[in-house]
């Protein structure tokens, strides 16, 4: 399999890369038992549990969904696999809900910063306290544990021609790259961004990620075909921290 992380670099000719289980999860009773990352329960009611001004509330897939555009709407939109092109399972940010039986969540692909509702006996929920933040014109990246910035560093963005796209996202995949002297560094996340100007890339989607980099020398430039640069020893912090369906933030 070829490592679509990214619209960033060569492809490899193999599989390249594994994938990294996110941080545990508190867990109570689950309606699935999917593995990672584990996930607590909630009821299908319409009102929404208070949670932190910083926390997003995601959903683990347990199944291929079906997404439609409104609750009890006969419109589907599209449908998203239970797991993602890399291997991960498939977790969404809720916007809403849930709402009779339906939640609003967030998901990857065409077009960026796309909606819709689904089922929400498909899903296990969560809780997650952490974002990300990159700052384009900055060239900077920050990690938020429980709104408190926990790492800043310079990374290297899009260049003016295949610009790292501004919007909303969230960290679709983990991964562990074979290589760490390769042009994606030692590790990579894969987002639920896509390029702008790149629609194919190695046979995937232009997909948008933030990873390592043999080219510690440009960090700080626009120099990417879109993705975001870290330095190596970083993107190792990282990896190892973050959880899968946080926010991204790229302003």
């Amino acid at each position: 399999m070829i490592l679509l992380v990214a619209a960033c670099a060569p492809a490899e000719s193999e599989r390249g890369f594994s994938l990294i289980t996110s941080p545990p999860i508190a867990v109570s009773s689950a309606t699935t038992t999917t593995a990672q990352p584990s996930v607590p329960a909630v009821t299908t009611t319409t009102t929404t549990p208070t949670v932190p001004a910083y926390a997003v509330r995601v959903a683990q897939a347990s199944a291929e969904v079906d997404v439609y555009a409104a609750p009890n709407s006969p419109v589907l939109t599209r449908t998203v696999p239970a797991t993602t092109i890399l291997g991960s399972p498939t977790v969404l940010p809720i916007v809403a809900g849930p709402i009779d039986g339906w939640i609003k969540v967030e998901l990857p692909g065409r077009p960026n910063e796309s909606t819709g509702w689904v089922e929400a006996t498909q899903f296990t929920y969560a809780e997650v306290q952490q974002r990300i933040e990159v700052d384009l014109a900055a060239s900077t990246l920050t990690f938020f544990v429980e709104d408190e910035p926990m790492l800043t560093t310079q990374v290297a963005v899009g260049s003016p021609d295949n610009p790292t796209p501004p919007g909303r996202f969230f960290v679709t995949d983990i991964v562990k790259l074979t290589d760490p002297s390769g042009p994606w560094g030692p590790y990579a996340l894969g987002l639920s961004a896509r390029s702008d100007t790149i629609t194919e890339f190695n046979g995937g989607d232009g997909i948008i990620g933030i990873h390592g980099t043999n080219r510690p020398d440009r960090i700080g430039e626009p120099v990417s075909l879109g993705c975001v640069r870290v330095p190596n020893e970083v993107m190792e912090e990282l990896a190892h921290q973050v959880q899968l369906g946080i926010p991204v933030v790229i302003k």
